[in-house]
């Protein structure tokens, strides 16, 4: 289980209702017996067992999917950090956005070598249509930088409906017809039972042909094998990701996908990872929800456990 290290700013709050522990605490072993809610980056099975008196979850992320959901019990509340992040993951999408309409991969790599061809062509966003997978808080910030531009943007959520002030809002039976229409397709929806998997070769290949697409939710939000046949058979697409399916440390990361020159990625670095007034602001947010619960008020970004279990 990977608890989370906090210091005194980020508990001063909390202390007031509650005894804390963190991973350099004393005792902390001890401490999980009687633990009623803990902080978590990811968690096991085996650390689950420990926490008995556990009566609340609170992620660090927004997503919850690391979790052990089938051996939750049900009267645990689990809630993510929901928006903690949101303006450094939706300027990370709009990074690899750009980057792809302008083919920075294609050009930058190129002109450090001294070769200055001009023969591929950008795209201009003015006037395109961009459609957004999940309206959260980090889909949502997608989709209003997107107004800006000029775009087009259509919004795809569950319940088929969105605070955003975006053109169109339509529910997951319609992203078939979506994805077709769409010229940028930005992926920001959290992995559950009904996400995984969603974009597939059959969806991928209903883009059009140059089709840019972004995942800042979670690599299997698509479909690895199909997205390889995809790249493979449409080079004029691109896809850019900043979430991973498979990893081995002091490896190359994915190494194959990198060989396909219609392929961007960068390194889990849209959010916490990639700065860390990102982590504190995360630490702060999930903190404040705890405070919620502990003064007896119904903390926020509850999660639907039929989602996942």
């Amino acid at each position: 289980m990977s608890y989370v290290e906090l210091d005194d700013v980020d508990v001063s709050g909390l202390r007031a209702y509650a005894d804390v522990y963190t991973p350099s605490s004393e005792g902390v072993e001890t401490a999980k017996q009687q633990a009623e809610a803990v902080l978590c980056v990811q968690m096991s099975d085996s650390e689950l067992r420990k926490l008995t008196s556990l009566k609340l979850i609170q992620a660090l992320s927004a997503g919850v999917d690391f979790l052990p959901w089938a051996s939750i019990p049900e009267h645990v509340i689990v809630c993510g950090n929901m928006g903690s992040n949101a303006e450094a993951v939706a300027e990370h999408a709009w990074a690899l956005l750009l980057a792809a309409a302008k083919k920075l991969h294609v050009y930058l790599p190129r002109t450090r070598k001294g070769d200055f061809r001009q023969d591929v062509k950008t795209i201009l966003l003015g006037g395109k249509t961009l459609s957004v997978v999940g309206m959260g808080e980090i889909g949502r910030r997608v989709a209003e930088i997107g107004k800006a531009f000029g775009m087009r943007v259509v919004g795809v959520t569950r319940s088929g409906s969105s605070p955003a002030v975006v053109d169109m809002v339509v529910g997951p039976e319609r992203l078939d017809e979506i994805l077709a229409g769409s010229d940028f397709v930005v992926l920001a929806a959290p992995l559950t039972k009904q996400t995984r998997g969603m974009i597939n070769l059959r969806r991928m290949r209903l883009l059009k042909k140059n089709a840019v697409v972004v995942n800042v939710g979670r690599a299997e939000l698509i479909d690895r094998n199909d997205l390889m046949a995809y790249m493979k058979e449409n080079p004029d697409a691109c896809v850019a990701t900043d979430v991973w399916w498979s990893v081995k440390m002091n490896e190359p990361w994915e190494t194959e996908l990198f060989e396909q020159p219609n392929f961007m990625g960068t390194p889990w670095v849209a959010g916490a990872f990639g700065n860390p007034e990102v982590l504190t602001r995360m630490k702060k947010h999930a903190v404040e929800n705890l405070v919620r619960y502990f003064r007896g008020e119904k903390p926020h970004n509850i999660v639907n456990r039929s989602d996942y279990v």
